[in-house]
Protein backbone atom coordinates (compact mmCIF):
# COMPACT_ATOMS: atom_id res chain seq x y z
CA UNK A 1 0.00 0.00 0.00
CA UNK A 2 1.37 3.26 -0.63
CA UNK A 3 1.93 5.82 1.77
CA UNK A 4 -0.71 8.16 2.92
CA UNK A 5 0.95 10.89 1.61
CA UNK A 6 1.88 9.68 -1.88
CA UNK A 7 -1.37 8.10 -2.67
CA UNK A 8 -3.17 8.77 -5.95
CA UNK A 9 -7.04 10.16 -5.49
CA UNK A 10 -8.61 10.47 -8.38
CA UNK A 11 -11.06 12.46 -6.91
CA UNK A 12 -8.41 15.57 -6.28
CA UNK A 13 -9.30 16.14 -10.39
CA UNK A 14 -12.50 16.43 -9.76
CA UNK A 15 -12.19 19.61 -7.37
CA UNK A 16 -13.69 22.47 -8.14
CA UNK A 17 -11.22 24.82 -7.40
CA UNK A 18 -8.56 22.95 -9.37
CA UNK A 19 -11.12 22.80 -12.49
CA UNK A 20 -12.54 26.18 -12.15
CA UNK A 21 -8.24 27.48 -12.50
CA UNK A 22 -7.66 25.09 -15.44
CA UNK A 23 -10.32 26.27 -17.54
CA UNK A 24 -8.89 29.98 -16.64
CA UNK A 25 -5.64 28.63 -17.49
CA UNK A 26 -7.09 26.95 -20.72
CA UNK A 27 -9.32 30.07 -21.67
CA UNK A 28 -6.10 32.33 -21.61
CA UNK A 29 -3.92 29.97 -23.16
CA UNK A 30 -5.95 29.42 -26.17
CA UNK A 31 -6.58 33.66 -26.54
CA UNK A 32 -2.34 33.62 -26.42
CA UNK A 33 -2.53 31.55 -28.85
CA UNK A 34 -4.42 33.55 -31.43
CA UNK A 35 -2.20 36.55 -31.09
CA UNK A 36 0.51 34.81 -31.33
CA UNK A 37 -0.56 33.50 -35.19
CA UNK A 38 -1.10 37.39 -35.76
CA UNK A 39 -4.68 36.90 -37.01
CA UNK A 40 -7.98 36.47 -34.82
CA UNK A 41 -9.24 32.41 -34.67
CA UNK A 42 -12.87 31.35 -33.37
CA UNK A 43 -11.54 29.28 -30.58
CA UNK A 44 -9.65 32.92 -29.01
CA UNK A 45 -12.76 34.19 -28.44
CA UNK A 46 -14.37 30.99 -27.20
CA UNK A 47 -11.16 31.04 -24.91
CA UNK A 48 -11.33 34.61 -23.68
CA UNK A 49 -15.05 33.53 -22.73
CA UNK A 50 -14.10 30.67 -20.67
CA UNK A 51 -10.95 32.31 -18.91
CA UNK A 52 -13.89 35.22 -17.70
CA UNK A 53 -16.20 32.52 -16.53
CA UNK A 54 -13.66 30.53 -14.61
CA UNK A 55 -12.49 33.51 -13.10
CA UNK A 56 -16.54 35.11 -12.19
CA UNK A 57 -17.49 31.42 -11.11
CA UNK A 58 -14.41 31.80 -8.36
CA UNK A 59 -15.52 35.10 -7.21
CA UNK A 60 -18.70 33.81 -6.77
CA UNK A 61 -17.52 30.90 -4.93
CA UNK A 62 -15.44 33.32 -2.88
CA UNK A 63 -18.49 35.95 -1.56
CA UNK A 64 -20.00 34.72 1.61
CA UNK A 65 -23.50 35.03 0.86
CA UNK A 66 -22.97 32.09 -1.82
CA UNK A 67 -21.06 30.34 0.61
CA UNK A 68 -23.69 30.37 3.12
CA UNK A 69 -26.34 29.27 0.72
CA UNK A 70 -24.35 26.07 -0.17
CA UNK A 71 -23.64 25.46 3.29
CA UNK A 72 -27.73 25.15 3.89
CA UNK A 73 -28.00 23.24 1.15
CA UNK A 74 -25.36 20.27 2.12
CA UNK A 75 -25.50 20.19 6.25
CA UNK A 76 -27.68 17.66 7.65
CA UNK A 77 -27.79 17.45 11.34
CA UNK A 78 -30.44 14.07 11.90
CA UNK A 79 -32.71 13.58 14.71
CA UNK A 80 -32.24 14.07 18.42
CA UNK A 81 -29.95 11.88 19.49
CA UNK A 82 -31.84 11.24 22.76
CA UNK A 83 -35.25 10.50 21.38
CA UNK A 84 -33.70 7.90 18.40
CA UNK A 85 -31.85 6.09 21.04
CA UNK A 86 -34.30 5.88 23.67
CA UNK A 87 -35.19 2.08 23.49
CA UNK A 88 -32.04 1.29 21.93
CA UNK A 89 -29.46 -1.56 24.96
CA UNK A 90 -26.18 0.83 25.05
CA UNK A 91 -24.41 -1.95 25.22
CA UNK A 92 -25.48 -3.25 21.55
CA UNK A 93 -24.79 0.36 20.25
CA UNK A 94 -21.94 1.29 18.76
CA UNK A 95 -20.45 5.08 17.61
CA UNK A 96 -18.32 5.57 15.03
CA UNK A 97 -16.80 8.76 14.17
CA UNK A 98 -15.26 9.19 10.57
CA UNK A 99 -11.87 10.85 10.50
CA UNK A 100 -11.17 14.05 8.45
CA UNK A 101 -7.09 14.12 7.95
CA UNK A 102 -3.58 14.89 9.77
CA UNK A 103 -2.01 18.41 9.92
CA UNK A 104 1.18 17.75 10.34
CA UNK A 105 3.38 14.16 10.68
CA UNK A 106 6.27 15.81 13.12
CA UNK A 107 6.91 13.27 15.32
CA UNK A 108 8.10 15.75 18.58
CA UNK A 109 4.27 16.85 18.88
CA UNK A 110 2.02 14.51 21.13
CA UNK A 111 -0.78 12.32 18.82
CA UNK A 112 -3.64 14.21 19.66
CA UNK A 113 -1.77 17.46 18.56
CA UNK A 114 -0.96 16.18 14.81
CA UNK A 115 -5.26 15.95 13.63
CA UNK A 116 -6.20 18.56 11.51
CA UNK A 117 -9.00 21.01 12.79
CA UNK A 118 -12.13 18.79 11.43
CA UNK A 119 -11.03 15.46 13.07
CA UNK A 120 -10.36 17.97 16.11
CA UNK A 121 -14.02 18.99 15.97
CA UNK A 122 -15.47 15.46 15.51
CA UNK A 123 -13.02 13.81 18.02
CA UNK A 124 -14.67 16.42 20.71
CA UNK A 125 -18.48 16.29 19.54
CA UNK A 126 -17.88 12.58 19.32
CA UNK A 127 -16.68 12.67 23.44
CA UNK A 128 -19.51 14.70 24.37
CA UNK A 129 -22.17 12.59 22.78
CA UNK A 130 -20.39 9.61 24.92
CA UNK A 131 -20.82 11.36 28.16
CA UNK A 132 -24.52 12.19 27.15
CA UNK A 133 -25.47 8.81 25.98
CA UNK A 134 -23.19 5.39 27.03
CA UNK A 135 -22.19 3.31 24.06
CA UNK A 136 -21.25 -0.11 23.95
CA UNK A 137 -18.21 0.69 21.42
CA UNK A 138 -16.45 3.87 19.99
CA UNK A 139 -14.88 2.86 16.64
CA UNK A 140 -12.52 5.65 14.97
CA UNK A 141 -12.45 4.86 11.43
CA UNK A 142 -9.78 6.66 9.10
CA UNK A 143 -6.16 5.81 7.59
CA UNK A 144 -3.26 6.02 8.14
CA UNK A 145 -2.58 4.39 11.44
CA UNK A 146 -1.07 8.08 12.96
CA UNK A 147 -4.08 9.31 12.23
CA UNK A 148 -6.34 6.91 14.44
CA UNK A 149 -3.78 6.87 17.12
CA UNK A 150 -4.20 10.65 17.24
CA UNK A 151 -7.93 10.29 17.65
CA UNK A 152 -7.39 7.38 19.90
CA UNK A 153 -5.35 9.73 22.53
CA UNK A 154 -7.85 12.73 21.88
CA UNK A 155 -10.57 10.28 22.59
CA UNK A 156 -9.63 8.77 25.92
CA UNK A 157 -8.12 12.24 27.32
CA UNK A 158 -12.05 13.62 27.11
CA UNK A 159 -12.77 10.90 29.51
CA UNK A 160 -13.98 7.79 26.60
CA UNK A 161 -12.84 4.50 28.57
CA UNK A 162 -10.06 3.16 26.46
CA UNK A 163 -11.36 -0.40 26.69
CA UNK A 164 -14.90 0.72 24.53
CA UNK A 165 -12.46 2.64 21.40
CA UNK A 166 -11.49 0.72 18.53
CA UNK A 167 -9.19 1.84 15.93
CA UNK A 168 -10.56 0.70 11.96
CA UNK A 169 -7.42 2.28 10.22
CA UNK A 170 -7.87 1.40 6.62
CA UNK A 171 -10.35 3.83 5.52
CA UNK A 172 -9.19 6.98 3.07
CA UNK A 173 -12.78 7.32 1.73
CA UNK A 174 -15.89 7.69 3.60
CA UNK A 175 -17.37 4.48 1.24
CA UNK A 176 -14.55 2.69 2.92
CA UNK A 177 -15.13 3.83 6.13
CA UNK A 178 -18.89 2.76 6.02
CA UNK A 179 -17.64 -0.53 4.41
CA UNK A 180 -15.01 -1.50 6.46
CA UNK A 181 -16.37 -0.08 10.11
CA UNK A 182 -19.49 -2.31 8.94
CA UNK A 183 -17.42 -5.56 8.90
CA UNK A 184 -16.63 -4.98 12.56
CA UNK A 185 -20.15 -4.32 14.22
CA UNK A 186 -21.59 -7.01 12.02
CA UNK A 187 -18.74 -9.27 13.80
CA UNK A 188 -19.71 -7.84 17.47
CA UNK A 189 -23.36 -7.91 16.61
CA UNK A 190 -24.30 -4.38 17.43
CA UNK A 191 -27.62 -3.60 16.25
CA UNK A 192 -27.82 0.21 16.92
CA UNK A 193 -24.81 2.47 15.05
CA UNK A 194 -24.38 5.97 15.38
CA UNK A 195 -22.31 7.59 13.01
CA UNK A 196 -20.43 11.42 13.93
CA UNK A 197 -19.12 13.59 11.69
CA UNK A 198 -19.18 17.28 10.62
CA UNK A 199 -22.70 18.14 9.40
CA UNK A 200 -21.64 18.97 6.05
CA UNK A 201 -20.45 15.61 5.74
CA UNK A 202 -22.81 13.81 7.31
CA UNK A 203 -25.66 13.03 4.73
CA UNK A 204 -23.03 11.35 2.17
CA UNK A 205 -21.58 9.57 4.97
CA UNK A 206 -25.57 8.53 6.05
CA UNK A 207 -25.63 7.64 1.94
CA UNK A 208 -22.32 5.64 2.28
CA UNK A 209 -23.57 3.43 5.22
CA UNK A 210 -27.02 2.70 4.10
CA UNK A 211 -25.43 1.95 0.38
CA UNK A 212 -23.06 -0.58 2.56
CA UNK A 213 -26.49 -2.37 3.57
CA UNK A 214 -26.50 -0.86 7.25
CA UNK A 215 -29.33 1.65 8.48
CA UNK A 216 -27.30 4.69 10.75
CA UNK A 217 -28.78 7.23 12.76
CA UNK A 218 -26.92 10.04 12.34
CA UNK A 219 -25.31 12.95 14.67
CA UNK A 220 -23.99 16.33 13.51
CA UNK A 221 -20.85 17.37 15.03
CA UNK A 222 -19.15 21.10 13.44
CA UNK A 223 -22.99 22.90 12.38
CA UNK A 224 -21.94 25.93 10.56
CA UNK A 225 -26.03 26.81 10.88
CA UNK A 226 -27.96 30.28 10.17
CA UNK A 227 -26.16 33.14 9.90
CA UNK A 228 -26.61 36.79 10.23
CA UNK A 229 -26.17 38.75 6.72
CA UNK A 230 -23.72 41.68 6.68
CA UNK A 231 -22.03 44.22 3.91
CA UNK A 232 -19.27 42.07 4.15
CA UNK A 233 -20.98 38.73 2.98
CA UNK A 234 -20.49 40.34 -0.27
CA UNK A 235 -17.07 40.66 -0.36
CA UNK A 236 -14.97 37.57 -1.55
CA UNK A 237 -12.74 35.84 1.34
CA UNK A 238 -10.06 32.76 1.12
CA UNK A 239 -11.95 31.65 3.92
CA UNK A 240 -15.50 31.27 2.03
CA UNK A 241 -13.81 30.06 -1.25
CA UNK A 242 -12.45 27.40 1.19
CA UNK A 243 -15.97 26.10 2.53
CA UNK A 244 -17.49 26.91 -0.62
CA UNK A 245 -14.90 23.87 -1.91
CA UNK A 246 -15.59 21.98 0.96
CA UNK A 247 -19.76 22.15 0.39
CA UNK A 248 -19.19 21.42 -3.80
CA UNK A 249 -17.07 18.29 -2.59
CA UNK A 250 -19.81 16.95 -0.63
CA UNK A 251 -22.37 17.53 -3.02
CA UNK A 252 -20.65 15.88 -5.74
CA UNK A 253 -19.31 13.12 -3.76
CA UNK A 254 -22.89 12.51 -2.91
CA UNK A 255 -23.55 12.24 -6.34
CA UNK A 256 -21.17 9.55 -6.89
CA UNK A 257 -22.40 6.09 -8.41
Amino acid sequence: MLPYSVRFAPGRFFDPILVLLVAIAVGLWLTRRSHALGRPRPWARRGWALAWVGWATLWILATPVVTHTLLAWVEHRGPPLDRALASADPARTALVVLAGGIRTFDTSLPLRERLDSTTTGRIIGAAGLFKEDRFGLVILSGAPIELGEGMEDLITALGVPKDRVMLETASYTTRQNAEKSLVILRKRGFDTIVVVTSAMHLRRAVHEFERAGAKVIPAAVQTFGPTVFTVDDLLPSSTSLYRSHQALHEFIGYLKP
